[in-house]
């Protein structure tokens, strides 16, 4: 299986599958339930669609990224979130509609806003030759197709499905594509292993601080607002996972150019250390609370003053 095959054909494919299935997940009352919130949904799509992006150039402007690998980097930061920040946010218990919605709305803007911002992007750092162009109504056509369509037809089949089918059918749809976005991935990542950075490189550091940094910016923000802790988690994965697939796809199949989509393939690799350690942390937290909840002596029955028997700081602490 060649390479040129695996990018052109492959990935847009499994890519539109993963999209598909988060649709299945979705129905109308997630997003009415989240827009209750409105705060939430508009502090996390601020922060992917604007500060992600200046984070991104930030990171350019401080390593010496050779230009390709820069446009890479810019290029992961403008993609929407993913299927995988979605799973990150379950298993962390965050709030899986807020991560959700946001996935959702990320996906809707991105195909519109990634050719305008990325081919700016391009100019600035100097690759205005004719193969580095994204035409802007080819490309959100493009980015329409695989991601913002099949949540859509995704949503629509949910509705026409019997309960019983759905029960039966989305286990066993999240396990396919999953297992087919890390074969696509690993199969790109062998194909393309002699061009890869070494993992001692400055294209290594940089994917990790926009990943680190990026939930870091998050988490503090939705702390700073005093947003409930299980928002707090959604907003940490969702600004600090991207959906590597939807970079590749615009590098390898629209761009054209192998060399930029070398960096979103190594973020797709990489960004799961950092995550996983949160993750981890989190979840420990969360044990050692519960823990010292349950040895908490009970306090005696009768009239209590002010702020008596309340636990302070919970939710903000275990965030």
């Amino acid at each position: 299986m060649s390479a040129e095959w695996l990018s052109q054909v492959v990935l847009p494919w499994v890519l539109a599958s993963v999209m598909m299935a988060m649709g299945l997940n979705l129905t109308g009352a997630d997003f009415v339930r989240t827009w209750h919130h409105p705060r939430r949904v508009l502090l996390g799509t601020g922060l992917q669609m604007l500060a992600l992006p200046l984070l991104a150039w930030g990171l350019v402007l401080l390593l010496p990224l050779p230009p390709l690998a820069a446009a890479g980097l810019l290029l992961v930061a403008l993609v929407p979130g993913g299927a995988t920040s979605n799973m990150f946010s379950y298993l962390v218990q965050g709030d899986l509609a807020l991560s959700v919605s946001l996935t959702a709305i990320a996906a809707v803007l991105a195909p519109f806003t990634l050719p305008l911002v990325m081919g700016w992007n391009l100019e600035r750092l100097g690759l205005t030759a004719p193969g580095f162009s994204l035409p802007y109504w080819h490309t959100v056509g493009q980015l329409l197709l695989v991601t913002l369509l099949p949540v859509l037809a995704g949503m629509l089949l949910r509705r026409s499905l019997p309960v019983c089918w759905l029960a039966w059918l989305l286990p066993k749809v999240k396990v396919f594509t999953g297992v087919a976005m890390i074969a696509v991935v690993a199969a790109l990542f062998i194909s393309h292993a002699e061009r890869l950075p070494a993992l001692l490189s400055l294209e290594t550091l940089a994917v990790l601080l926009l990943c680190t940094l990026g939930m870091t910016l998050g988490r503090q923000l939705a702390r700073r607002l005093r947003l409930p802790h299980a928002s707090v988690r959604a907003i940490t994965v969702e600004v600090g996972v991207q959906n590597a697939g939807v970079a590749m796809m615009v590098a390898f199949v629209i761009l054209q150019q192998p060399a930029i989509g070398l960096v979103p393939l190594l973020y797709g690799l990489l960004m799961n250390v950092p995550v996983f350690l949160w993750l981890f942390a989190c979840l420990w937290r969360d044990r050692q609370f519960a823990t010292a909840v349950a040895h908490r002596p009970v306090l005696s029955p009768g009239p209590a003053g002010p702020g008596e028997g309340r636990v302070h700081g919970g939710d903000e602490e275990r965030s």
